[in-house]
C-alpha cells in the first residue's frame, strides 16, 4: 500500500461529536427464555470433563481431579518459563505453523512447527528474537494474512510491542531484526492495516496516544491525540483499522470510542459510552469502573457496526457511519430488575477480602474482557461477549430494541445440575473469559479462560461442543492470556482441522489440534440421543 496516495476518505468532521446517552437502547435479558436454563449442555461421557466436582469438601478429592486433567495438546513450548506468556500471534506458511510469543521475561520468540501436527512427530524450532527489552512484552502481531503475492509491494512483518515503549519489526520467516521504532510509552496494542499490512497502528496504555507507521519506509505517519488519561494505566486499551482501511477506531479507559481519519490524523467522531455517572452500574459503588477494555469492528449487514466492552459489565454497539449508539448490551446482569443473585466473589469477581481493610468498599470485577462479531458467513447480526464472570453471551442485534441475548454459555457446577441452587453468576466454576474467536464459517465460538481451558461453544443452542485441557497445572498460574486459531483444510479427507494456540501464565504455550467436522458430528449424535 502506498500511503502517499490520496486515501478514499469522506470529508472530515473536525469537531468531536458526543452522543446523548439517553438515546441508548438497553437490552433487558429475559432469563426465563434463555435456552441454557434447560440441562441442554450435558454431553456424552468425556465431553464435559472440564466440570470440576470436589469430593464432598475433601481437598484430596479436589486435588486428585486437578491432577487427573488430561493434557490434550500436541506440543508445549516452554521458552518463557518461569515467566508468564502474555501474548501470541500465529499464521500458516509453507507447511509450517509460525508463532511469535512475548512474555513477562521481557523477551520475544519466533517458533516454527512443521505440518503435519502430531504429538509423536511434531518438532519445534525456536528462535530468540534479538532485541533486549527492559519491560514485559505486551503485544505481538504478524501481517501475513494481509500481504499479497508480490512481497516487494507488501512485505511480511512481525511486530513486537513492549511496556518499555519500543516496537521492534522482524522478518517472520527468519527472525531477523529489521528496525526498532520509537513510539508511545507502554505499548498496549498493535494492529496491521488490512490492505497489504504495511501500515501499523500502536496505542499506549500510559499516555493515551495512538501512533501510525508506514513500515516499508519506517516512518511515523500520524500521532492521534484525543483520548484522556486519568491514571498511569488509564490510556488506550485497544484499536484497529476498519475492514476497508479508511478509518481507525480506538477505545480507552476514558470510556470513549474514537473514530480517526488516517490521512489527516483528525478525530471524525467520539462516542462517549461510559460516563462517571453510569460507571457505578446503577447502585454498585463506583470503584473506578469507567473504562473500555476491548473492541471489534465489521458487524452488521453493512459492516459499519463496532462494539466495545466495558469494565462496568456492559458492551456498547455503535454504527460508525451513522454516528449513533445502537445498543447497550448488559453482559453482567446481576442487578437487573427481579434478580436476587449476588455479585461474584473472590476468584469469580471480588478481590480477596483478606487483601482489603475493614470498611473499604468492595472492588467488583465484572468487566467484559472480549467481544467479537460473528463472520458474515455465519450471521452478520450476531456478536459474542465474554466476561470475567465466566459467561459467554451470544447476542442477536436484529431482534428487539437493538439486540437480544439468544444464548448464555457457561459451565454449571454439580449443585446447580442437581437443582440445589439457581443460575447465579457465582455458580459458574469455569473461571473468567479472556478471549473469544469465531470459526470462520460455522456457528462455533472458541473461548479461553482463566482456569487454563479452551472451550468450544455452539452459538445456536449454547451447548458445550468440546474442551481443550493442558494437563495438571498450578491453578494459580493457569490463566490463558491470549488465544490464536489457524485452520487447515484437508480436501482428500474432507476435514476441517483447527490448530489452537494458547499463551499461559505458567510460562508455556500449548498447541492443540482438533477435527471440527468430527466434533460437529459427535455433537449432533449427542443431541439426537438426548431427544430420543
Amino acid at each position: 500500500m502506498n500511503y502517499n496516495e490520496k486515501a478514499p476518505i469522506d470529508d472530515i468532521d473536525d469537531d468531536n461529536a458526543f452522543i446523548d446517552l439517553n438515546d441508548a437502547v438497553e437490552v433487558k435479558v429475559d432469563d426465563e427464555n434463555i435456552p441454557m436454563e434447560e440441562d441442554d449442555n450435558e454431553m456424552d461421557d468425556g465431553m464435559n470433563e472440564d466440570v470440576m466436582r470436589p469430593g464432598n469438601g475433601d481437598d484430596d478429592g479436589l486435588m486428585k481431579q486437578l491432577n487427573d486433567v488430561p493434557d490434550m495438546s500436541i506440543e508445549t513450548v516452554e521458552s518463557h518459563k518461569p515467566s508468564s506468556v502474555y501474548t501470541i500471534s500465529s499464521h500458516l506458511s509453507h507447511g509450517h505453523l509460525i508463532l511469535v510469543s512475548g512474555g513477562g521475561d521481557d523477551r520475544a520468540f519466533l517458533h516454527k512447527l512443521q505440518i503435519p501436527f502430531e504429538r509423536s512427530t511434531s518438532t519445534t524450532e525456536t528462535i530468540p528474537l534479538s532485541h533486549s527489552h527492559t519491560d514485559s512484552i505486551s503485544c505481538v502481531g504478524i501481517n501475513a494474512k494481509y500481504v499479497s503475492d508480490d512481497l516487494k509491494k507488501t512485505p511480511k512483518y512481525a511486530a513486537v510491542g513492549s511496556y518499555d515503549g519500543t516496537i521492534i519489526i522482524y522478518n517472520p520467516d527468519t527472525g531477523e531484526k529489521i528496525q526498532a521504532l520509537d513510539g508511545p510509552t507502554d505499548v498496549e496494542f498493535l494492529s496491521f492495516h488490512p490492505k497489504g499490512g504495511s501500515v501499523l497502528l500502536a496505542g499506549s496504555i500510559a499516555d493515551a496516544t495512538v501512533w501510525m507507521y508506514h513500515l516499508p519506509t519506517l516512518k511515523c505517519l500520524q500521532v492521534f491525540v484525543g483520548h484522556e488519561c486519568f491514571t498511569e494505566s488509564g490510556g488506550v486499551t485497544a484499536g484497529c483499522f476498519t475492514p476497508n482501511g479508511k478509518l481507525a477506531v480506538t477505545v480507552g479507559m476514558d470510556g470513549t470510542m474514537k473514530v480517526w481519519a488516517p490521512k489527516t490524523g483528525l478525530c471524525r467522531h467520539t462516542f462517549k459510552l461510559i460516563s462517571n455517572e453510569d460507571a457505578g452500574m446503577g447502585g454498585i459503588e463506583d470503584a473506578g469502573m469507567g473504562g473500555l477494555t476491548c473492541m471489534d469492528v465489521d458487524g452488521g449487514q453493512d459492516g459499519q457496526l463496532a462494539i466495545a466492552g466495558g469494565d462496568n459489565g456492559n458492551a456498547y454497539v455503535v454504527h460508525i457511519q451513522g454516528k449513533k449508539l445502537v445498543a447497550t448490551l448488559r453482559h453482567f446482569d446481576a442487578l437487573a430488575p427481579g434478580t436476587t443473585s449476588q455479585p461474584p466473589r473472590n476468584g469469580m469477581g471480588l478481590e480477596n477480602s483478606d487483601d482489603m481493610s475493614e470498611g473499604d468498599p468492595m472492588t467488583l470485577m465484572i468487566s467484559v474482557e472480549s467481544v467479537k462479531f460473528a463472520p458474515k458467513a455465519i450471521n452478520p447480526n450476531w456478536v459474542a461477549t465474554g466476561g470475567i464472570d465466566g459467561r459467554v453471551k451470544i447476542w442477536d442485534l436484529s431482534h428487539g430494541d437493538g439486540g437480544q441475548s439468544r444464548q448464555v454459555c457457561y459451565i454449571r457446577n454439580q449443585m446447580e445440575e442437581e437443582g440445589l441452587t439457581s443460575s447465579t453468576p457465582d455458580s459458574n466454576c469455569a473461571g473468567g473469559v479472556t478471549k473469544l474467536l469465531w470459526h470462520p464459517t460455522l456457528p462455533l465460538v472458541f473461548a479461553s479462560y482463566t482456569d487454563g481451558v479452551v472451550r468450544l461453544w455452539d452459538a445456536r443452542d449454547g451447548n458445550l461442543v468440546h474442551s481443550l485441557t493442558g494437563g495438571a497445572i498450578n491453578q494459580e498460574f493457569s490463566q490463558i492470556n491470549d488465544l490464536s486459531v489457524e485452520y487447515v483444510t484437508n480436501e482428500m479427507e474432507n476435514s476441517d482441522i483447527a490448530i489452537v494456540v494458547t499463551a499461559i501464565d505458567d510460562g508455556t504455550s500449548k498447541i492443540y489440534k482438533i477435527n471440527i467436522q468430527e466434533l460437529m458430528e459427535n455433537a449432533a449424535k449427542t443431541k439426537w440421543k438426548q431427544h430420543t
